[in-house]
C-alpha cells in the first residue's frame, strides 16, 4: 500500500474485522440494526436515496435516534436524488436530524453541477463502517419489476479503520454545510486481523486517484485479478495494465452485467471486450440479474469493494469511496462469492457481424464522455 498513501493520504489501519453483505434483505437489516443501537452519533451518506419503502424505514429510524439525542446527519447528491421532496425531507428536519444535500445550486461555479458524490456510507459512534454498492431503494432489495434480481456487495467494517471513512464524511459535509458535525474521534479497539484502507477519490484530488489505484492493483497482481464493474469503459492506463497482466499470465476475469441501463455504454463496453480478450482477459456475463458490484480481487490476499465504476465519470468525475482489505480469510470469502457469480455467467460472446463490430467501434470514441 506505500505507493497509495501519496494518493489517498490515509493509512492502512489494523485490528478490523471485515464481513461481506451481498444481498439486499442482509444488507439493509444488517445497517439499520446497528444504526437502531448507535447512541452517540450516526452518519449516513447516499447517492441515491428513494422515497419509497426502504427510504421510509430509513427516515424512520434516523427520526427516532436523533428523537433521543443521538448526534444524527444525513447527506445526499441531488442529482442522484432528485425525485425527494420536501414530504420526505421536512419529517427529518422536524425531528432534528441534520440533512444537506452535497452540491447545492447555490453553488459559484455551475459547472461543478456535473460532479457528483457517488459514495455510499454509514458510520455508527465511528466503530462499525458499511460502504459498497448499495443506495437505498425498494429496487436494491430485487423489489423491482424492473430491474428483478439485483446483485450487489457492500462490506461492514468494525473496527479503528471505521474512522478513515469518518474522516471522509466529515470532509464531504464540510463542504456541503461548512461547518464541522459534534462527533468523536475515539479509535476503538481491535476487533480482528484484517488490514483496510479508506479509499476516497474525487476530482478535487491533485491526481487522477482513481485511475492511479486500479492500475496500482493491476500491475501488483502476481496470479490472479478478478473484476467485477456493471460499466465497463476503462482508460488507457487501465486498458495497458489489463493487456499486460494477461500477457504475462495473470488469471485476468472480468464479469460484466447483461443487462444495463445505458445502451450507448453496453456499446461501447463491447468494443473493449473485444481488444482485450486478445491480450487473454476472460470475460463473463452475469445472467441472473441486475450487476451492480464493484468488487475487485488481488491474489489470495487483497480485496477492494467500493462504489467506483470503471467508466469516465467514477474515474474523473464522481467523488468515490471504497476499501482496500489485506487478509487472506477475507479474500477467500470474496473468492467464493465470486465464484457463485461466475456460476451464474457464461462466456460473453460478441458478434463478429460487421454491424455490431462497428457500433461499437464507434461507441468507443466517446468513451471518454460516458
Amino acid at each position: 500500500t506505500r505507493p497509495l498513501y501519496p494518493l489517498f493520504r490515509l493509512p492502512q489501519i489494523a485490528g478490523n474485522q471485515c464481513r461481506l453483505l451481498t444481498d439486499g434483505e442482509t444488507t439493509f437489516s444488517t445497517m439499520f440494526r446497528r444504526i437502531a443501537e448507535a447512541r452517540r452519533y450516526i452518519c449516513v451518506q447516499f447517492y441515491i436515496l428513494r422515497d419509497d419503502d426502504t427510504g421510509q424505514e430509513l427516515a424512520r429510524l434516523l427520526c427516532q435516534q436523533a428523537r433521543s439525542g443521538v448526534a444524527t446527519y444525513l447527506l445526499y447528491d441531488e442529482i442522484g436524488s432528485r425525485s425527494l421532496g420536501r414530504h420526505f425531507l421536512k419529517p427529518l428536519e422536524d425531528a432534528g436530524v441534520r440533512v444537506s444535500r452535497f452540491n447545492p445550486l447555490q453553488l459559484r461555479n455551475r459547472t461543478q453541477l456535473n460532479f457528483r458524490n457517488h459514495r455510499k456510507l454509514v458510520i455508527c459512534d465511528g466503530e462499525y463502517a458499511y460502504v459498497g454498492g448499495y443506495n437505498v431503494g425498494n429496487e436494491y432489495r430485487g423489489n423491482s419489476q424492473k430491474d428483478g434480481f439485483w446483485r450487489d456487495t457492500h462490506v461492514e467494517i468494525h473496527g479503528p479503520a471505521a474512522l478513515s471513512f469518518q474522516l471522509s464524511f466529515t470532509e464531504d459535509w464540510h463542504w456541503a454545510t461548512q461547518y464541522i458535525p459534534t462527533i468523536e474521534w475515539n479509535s476503538s479497539p481491535a476487533t480482528g486481523d484484517n488490514n483496510v484502507m479508506c479509499i476516497a477519490s474525487g476530482p478535487a484530488d491533485e491526481t487522477e486517484s482513481a485511475s492511479l489505484y486500479f492500475t496500482h492493483l493491476i500491475h501488483s497482481a502476481q496470479e490472479r485479478c478478478w473484476l467485477v464493474s456493471p460499466y465497463f469503459v476503462p482508460d488507457q492506463n487501465l486498458v495497458s495494465a489489463l493487456q499486460l497482466a494477461g500477457l504475462r499470465g495473470i488469471d485476468i476475469r472480468i464479469l460484466v452485467p447483461e443487462k444495463s441501463d445505458s445502451w450507448l455504454v453496453q456499446q461501447a463496453m463491447r468494443g473493449y471486450i473485444q481488444s482485450l480478450s486478445r491480450c487473454n482477459v476472460r470475460f463473463f456475463t452475469y445472467k441472473k440479474g441486475f450487476l451492480h458490484q464493484k468488487v475487485l480481487l488481488i491474489d489470495n490476499e487483497w480485496s477492494s469493494i467500493g462504489s467506483a465504476n470503471l467508466d469516465n465519470r467514477s474515474l474523473r468525475i464522481n467523488f468515490e469511496i471504497g476499501a482496500l482489505i489485506q487478509s487472506r480469510s477475507f479474500a477467500s470469502d470474496v473468492e467464493s462469492m465470486l465464484q457463485l457469480d461466475f456460476d451464474h455467467s457464461e462466456p460473453t460472446q460478441i458478434s463478429q457481424h460487421w454491424w455490431p463490430v462497428l457500433l461499437a467501434k464507434t461507441s468507443r470514441l466517446l468513451a471518454p464522455l460516458l
